[in-house]
């Protein structure tokens, strides 16, 4: 039986905070904006963070929200064994009204109080091979129990709420699409130094892991300079090291400058400031993923009015204008090499922005209506 909300005290929400643990990642982006928000409603909501793992210093700047409250952010207990464990066990104690699963995934047992959580993406179904084999089974054997015990299901898009619907239709009552916002105003920033080498750019972003499908892209664009020396955009690749030795590989070799000599450029972990000045600063911006959840970084393209060169694949279809940016087979590396000739002849390269239909406002005021209303 799950208890019942006092309505004249705060909703105090046990937040699973892992995504805070990291660096900047899909995840953690979405999680710490919304966080921005709700943080400062501190007369509805005392957001409890939980993590297994100390918050990275990026992130520790969210404790000093009025709303916030650190319950334990380093249990030394991994993660997977933390989230059935400890994290259902300590929101108990510190009297939680609503258990709040950011990472797709809830406790397995124990529910005392209502349970929300947000599904990014349904790939331990829809796209397997794309997820690190630990991810894939840890998901695999809890995603029926999560989206049993979930009193509402967060999905991040149209397309992850089918998936979800066509996996469990059990589920449609408790499926609420919510989009993910973009700072209205990008953070002032500036280039690396070493940015006075790359000329005009095209610029991506994202975790060096399988399905962000970078070698496809960057195969092609090889191909392009060595058939074209003097083709006139330099490429800038900006993330983190992921999972799979190919993935790996790629890191070291972009690390050590290897195509430095044919302008492609790599910038690890960039900082919030930088990475708003490369969106400002390239003539385009490139995301070749496999599968998204969603496609966050699009959005954040568009903010700065860049044309969009981008998998052919349905989520994208939801963010992106076929008149106005690229959409190109994912995998097709020949298909790459065209859009990026493509792009070179185009004559217009600023887009149409609506800046009030993608704000975090908005999304952080969704989550806290479905806080609310699942907490009574």
């Amino acid at each position: 039986m799950t208890q019942k909300l006092n309505l004249n005290r705060k909703i105090k929400v046990a937040l699973d905070a892992r995504p805070l643990a990291y660096g900047m990642t899909g995840n953690s982006r979405y999680l710490i904006k919304v966080l921005e928000h709700l943080g400062s409603w501190d007369d509805r909501f005392e957001i409890q963070l939980y993590t297994h793992k100390e918050l990275h210093p990026m992130f520790t700047y969210i404790l000093n929200s009025k709303g916030i409250r650190s319950i334990e952010v380093n249990s030394k207990i991994p993660g997977p064994i933390w989230l059935h464990t400890r994290y259902p066990s300590l929101a108990k104690k510190y009297k939680a009204n609503l258990l709040w699963g950011s990472l797709q995934l809830l406790p397995k047992f124990g529910k005392f109080c209502p349970q929300i959580v947000n599904f990014h993406d349904l790939n331990v179904i829809s796209a397997p091979l794309t997820m690190a084999k630990w991810n894939y089974y840890q998901h695999k054997l809890f995603v029926h129990s999560t989206l049993t015990n979930a009193d509402r299901i967060l999905c991040l898009s149209k397309n992850t709420m089918n998936e979800i619907l066509a996996f469990k239709p059990i589920t449609q009552d408790k499926l609420v699409v919510v989009y993910p916002g973009v700072d209205s105003i990008a953070s002032k920033g500036e280039l690396p130094k070493e940015s006075k080498a790359w000329g005009k750019f095209l610029f991506t972003l994202g975790t060096l892991e399988p399905r962000k499908n970078l070698k496809s892209v960057l195969y092609a664009y090889l191909k392009l300079k060595e058939a074209n020396p003097k083709y006139p955009y330099s490429f800038v690749i900006s993330g983190r090291a992921g999972w799979g030795e190919e993935a790996q590989e790629l890191h070291t070799k972009l690390k050590l400058g290897e195509w430095e000599s044919k302008s492609v450029y790599f910038i690890e972990n960039p900082s919030e400031t930088v990475l708003a000045a490369l969106y400002k600063a390239c003539s385009g911006f490139i995301f070749p993923s496999t599968h998204e959840g969603f496609g966050l970084p699009l959005l954040e393209a568009m903010r700065e009015r860049k044309v969009c060169i981008a998998s052919d694949i349905p989520v994208f279809s939801e963010i992106l204008n076929r008149k106005e940016d690229i959409l190109v087979p994912a995998l097709d590396s020949d298909a790459w090499l065209k859009a990026l000739l493509v792009f070179q002849k185009k004559k217009n390269l600023s887009r149409t922005w609506h800046s009030k239909e993608w704000t975090w406002k908005g999304t952080a005021e969704k989550i806290a209506r479905e806080i609310e209303q699942c907490a009574k």
